[in-house]
């Protein structure tokens, strides 16, 4: 999108106005306070700038500008709410291709016909509502959720909309209909079926998902609409629309696998409840979660299939640094079961969640009971969880549980994740562009931080000390070079953070002392830096040699005598 649209809309919206729309500000200092829309903190710890146009929440440890801020709170993309601030700023997005809009926008108005159609069909047969009710889901639930019922007729549906107007070619782009063999007429996709309309993140019927009233084993529990370019399953959980709200109120969000689990865990109270409909967890769906909240709770079928999409659902999870909790249900039981036969059950044994790695480890004990074999399954099963920790401490944590259910000693296990994650890297395609893993990561994460601080310190000084800002930029751009553009996002939770942070101290610290501590963390940023280019520089010298090309070796020792040059050199910063 162009940059000008964005900037006309920062122009007309304030951030303190985008943000006051949800939670009340109070001034603090040249800056605005509020308690956190993210947590049910009790002492405020939100801040927001109207100068730099920022926000950093210090207790969930989040921020940004008004585009992040109203991708959180409303849970969509930065197109999502690239449109919300448009709307409300009266900025015109630039224009699509009209023949693409319009097509999509038939998409849209033909989708939201079908699932009107559906919810009058359900109405209009009174044994349906009987048994969606007998499932224990309230009038009202069926309102909300819109579940409607596609009759047991070939083609009801096509000659519905068709004689709304919509093509078959319309219909086939929806997922509605199929086409028939042997020139016969295209039928539809959903027939005696309960129909659950299928929203994205705005509220928009995009697909459908219909489950059958029949008990025939032969015939598929539930249907869903293929993809199309509206619906794309990994990128879409049910019920996210209703959802983000809740997630963002409880601070996590309840996973469950079926439609009525979904409706009924939320019946139920836990509007936090989003339903993964028949497919595997994907990055986009566990971005869409983290986005409200990390935590997570996963309330799947206690049968065999549940347990294996539990685990399959766990390790991208941890990987992307979420907190995995486990709902132990009662075998056989699914969620939809529990609210139906005792509503206060389900709160009960959500609260009771586990760890998912602790919730692995007991079940793998009842599952077997020969002791060499349970060790095996804990190493196969269980360790792959705890390689994709990355906290080190979460990850020391869990070695030491494993190591008291298994008896196996606390360095045993530690080795043995070693081993796997050795196993994962050596598995995983190399990249030949990236730099290599070593030893130095803690450095590196410390390079990055004070490059962080760095840049908020030039934006936070500018207005107070603008030749020590000019000072700050000009030894940065010696020690990083080519890569100062690419130092750090200016609208970063960590950014966001030590602008915060550095407007205190700014105010609380003589001029001189601000002077020596920059000093200080300039020279130390330049060891780092210089330390790393080190690295990769004698990576390349080692590759030179084993060619043989020794134009190649000159330029490289040339490269690091320069940078060892920067290493002896300690950085003064003089006021003029």
């Amino acid at each position: 999108m162009a940059r000008t649209t964005i900037e006309d809309i920062k122009e007309r919206l304030s951030i303190v106005d985008v943000v006051g729309g949800y939670v009340e500000l109070k001034h603090a200092g040249k800056n605005f306070k509020a308690r956190s829309p993210f947590t049910n903190e009790k002492t405020p710890s939100f801040y927001v700038s109207p100068d730099r146009g920022m926000y950093y929440c210090f207790s969930s440890q989040q921020g940004g500008d008004m585009f992040t801020f109203i991708e959180k709170m409303e849970g969509v993309d930065f197109k999502g709410a690239l449109k919300i601030l448009a709307d409300r700023a009266g900025v015109e997005l630039v224009a699509e291709d009209p023949k693409k809009r319009d097509a999509r926008e038939t998409q849209y108005a033909l989708l939201e016909e079908a699932a009107q159609y559906f919810f009058t069909n359900r109405e209009e047969h009174p044994e349906v509502t009987a048994y969606i009710e007998k499932r224990g889901v309230q009038k009202q639930t069926i309102l909300a959720w819109r579940i409607g019922y596609a009759k047991d007729e070939w083609r009801a549906l096509r000659t519905f909309l068709k004689e709304k107007g919509f093509s078959d070619d319309d219909l086939l782009r929806a997922g509605l209909i199929k086409k028939a063999d042997g020139g016969k007429e295209p039928y539809d996709v959903f027939r005696d079926r309960i129909m659950f309309p299928i929203m994205d993140s705005s509220g928009r019927v995009v697909a459908f998902s219909g489950r059958t009233l029949k008990s025939d084993a032969a015939v598929p529990k539930y249907v869903n609409s293929p993809e199309t370019e509206l619906f794309q399953k990994s990128e879409i959980l049910y019920g996210y629309d209703k959802a983000k709200h809740g997630i963002r109120h409880y601070n996590f969000s309840l996973v469950v696998e079926g439609q009525f689990d979904l409706v009924l865990s939320h019946q139920a109270g836990y509007t936090n409840t989003v339903a993964v409909s028949g497919t595997a967890l994907t990055m986009h769906h566990i971005r869409l979660l983290m986005r409200l909240s990390p935590k997570v709770v996963l309330a799947l079928d206690a049968d065999r299939a549940g347990i294996s999409a539990m685990k399959r659902s766990a390790v991208p999870m941890l990987e992307a640094g979420m907190d995995v909790k486990v709902a132990a249900l009662p075998e056989g039981k699914d969620p939809a079961d529990v609210v139906r036969e005792k509503p206060q059950e389900l709160k009960r044994i959500v609260g009771h969640g586990i760890h998912v790695i602790e919730f692995l480890l007991n079940i793998l004990r009842v599952q077997t009971h020969d002791e060499r074999t349970y060790k095996l399954r804990v190493r196969e099963e269980v360790l792959p969880l705890i390689v994709a920790i990355e906290n080190r401490i979460d990850r020391e944590h869990f070695e030491g549980v494993v190591a008291e259910h298994t008896g196996a000693t606390k360095d045993g296990i530690h080795h043995e994740v070693a081993r796997l994650e050795e196993e994962k890297r050596h598995a995983q395609p190399i990249r030949h562009d990236a730099p290599a893993v070593s030893e130095g990561t803690a450095r590196s994460d410390r390079r990055e931080n004070l490059g962080v601080h760095l840049q908020a310190l030039m934006s936070a000084v500018a207005n107070v000390h603008p030749w020590l800002a000019r000072e700050i930029e000009k030894h940065v751009r010696t020690i990083t070079g080519d890569a100062f553009e690419l130092l750090t996002e200016a609208d970063s939770p960590m950014f966001a953070r030590e602008v915060f942070m550095l407007d205190e101290y700014l105010e609380s610290t003589k001029e001189r002392q601000i002077i020596e501590d920059t000093a200080h963390k300039l020279t130390e940023y330049a060891h780092l830096t210089s330390r790393e280019s080190l690295r990769l520089l004698k990576e390349k010298l080692k590759i030179a040699e084993v060619n043989r090309d020794e134009a190649r070796i000159t330029e490289i020792l040339s490269a690091i005598q320069a940078v060892e040059q920067l290493l002896q050199k300690k950085i003064e910063l003089i006021k003029p």
